[in-house]
């Protein structure tokens, strides 16, 4: 993990950052993202994604998120889509959670704009994963006959 004193190592000069301190805040970043939906997320509503890791940053986030779009070629936001959706995913496929309850851990604010993201990212419905997990549970009975 970055530390506020690691960005000292700038070029005080001319205020620029050099290419290290950028992947690393980048790299940082992204790990953040991750950790958020690792494990098990009690996300709410009014969680902001840009306040987590503004709450990180001692430079301005937008200068940081120009670096993460560089590297990444999308947005803070857009990749924490992506993870997100990752963590539907698989709490759709492992878990016998329902709907409403996934949705909630995530931080949605209905199981209307999870499904919605789900599709937009995986072009795919909720119903495919739960076949999914149908079929992975009717496996495994067949197996203990």
């Amino acid at each position: 993990m970055i530390h506020k004193t690691d960005y000292s190592l700038r070029n005080r000069n001319n205020m620029q950052y050099t290419e290290e301190i950028k992947n690393h805040v980048v790299n940082n970043i992204k790990s953040w993202i991750n950790e958020i939906y690792q494990s098990d997320p009690q996300l709410n509503e009014n969680f902001s994604l840009y306040d987590h890791i503004q709450s990180k940053l001692t430079l301005p986030r937008t200068e940081a998120e120009i670096w993460f779009i560089d590297k990444y070629e999308k947005t803070f936001e857009n990749y924490a889509k992506e993870v997100r959706v990752n963590k539907v995913k698989e709490l759709l496929v492992y878990t016998n959670l329902d709907l409403p309850v996934i949705a909630r851990k995530l931080g949605y604010f209905s199981v209307k704009i999870m499904s919605a993201d789900l599709m937009q990212v995986t072009g795919l419905p909720i119903s495919f994963f739960q076949n999914i997990k149908q079929q992975k549970e009717d496996t495994i009975k067949r197996q203990r006959i």
